[in-house]
């Protein structure tokens, strides 16, 4: 349907379009529940054909916002039904190739209990800044809802179709021996801990998402929430800097981030621009 190349939908219905078609090529019973989520956007994308209104649009997102919560478990399952390998290897012999060494490893020389935690602190902090992030756009400045939708919709249906194509676990899973250091710190430690523990899909590396969603976020916030901004880029840059040294991430996982987001942020832009042309010429 050309209803699904539409934004906010353009990104995100070609993800789940792709692991859907993966998925009944392999017949694998994950193909069910993509299908599904796939015949869910289509029917929408369909019933709200052309420039919805904001409450047409708001189904839209909303059923974009339970797809990307409820693909992302499923991919736990659905990727390694049909990819086995892994590209963990591949991604640290390009950081390597590039740094000599995985960021990870160089800068565990500097790792002590208060800036575990402090590191820890803002890679939680990305929960909230996404959750406040889906939600407000319902309530608050509504116009701005398509645009945001779209340049966020473009890094979870890109990154999550990268989870499909170089499923990598990290480093902290992958390669433990690299590490001599135990990263110890306090309460918020122990809850990330636990939140990537219970809550990774053990796919999710390439690219980072964390980097690339709250970059985007943030970028968002410069275009249109300048003060905001502002309260934002420090615990957004620390974010960053954990993905790192809490060894989730290679450094060519968070460079991929930064592009995406960076192709996001266009994207958005792209849309806000063809909205604002529809209705001044349909005025």
């Amino acid at each position: 349907m050309i209803e699904l190349l539409e934004p906010p939908l353009r990104y995100f219905s070609l993800y789940l379009a792709s692991v859907a078609g993966v998925e009944v090529f392999h017949l694998t019973i994950w193909a069910l529940p993509f299908g599904a989520m796939l015949a869910v956007v289509a029917w929408l994308a369909r019933k709200n054909a052309g420039w919805p209104s904001w409450g047409n649009l708001a189904a839209i997102c909303a059923s974009l916002a339970i797809g990307m919560n409820v693909s992302y478990q499923a991919m736990a399952g659905a990727v390694p039904a049909v990819r086995a390998v892994r590209f963990d290897a591949d991604l640290l012999a390009l950081d390597r190739w590039l740094l000599g060494e995985t960021p990870s490893v160089l800068v565990e020389r500097w790792a002590a209990p208060w800036l575990t935690e402090l590191l820890s602190f803002c890679y939680v902090f990305f929960m909230p800044l996404l959750f406040f992030s889906l939600l407000r756009y319902f309530f608050r400045r509504r116009e701005l809802l398509g645009e945001f939708y779209t340049g966020l919709f473009t890094v979870y249906g890109l990154g999550f179709l990268g989870y499909l194509l170089v499923p990598a676990a990290g480093p902290w899973v992958t390669y433990p021996e690299l590490f001599s250091v135990r990263l110890d710190g306090a309460f918020f430690t122990g809850l990330n801990r636990t939140m990537v523990e219970q809550g990774s899909n053990r796919v999710d590396v390439w690219p980072s998402l964390h980097c690339a969603v709250s970059i985007f976020i943030l970028g968002f916030a410069w275009r249109h929430h300048r003060a905001e901004f502002w309260g934002l880029l420090l615990p957004v840059s620390g974010l960053w800097v954990s993905t790192l040294y809490l060894r989730y991430h290679y450094f060519v996982d968070v460079v991929c981030g930064v592009a995406l987001a960076a192709f996001a942020l266009y994207e958005s832009r792209r849309h806000a621009r063809l909205f604002s042309e529809f209705h001044v010429k349909d005025f």
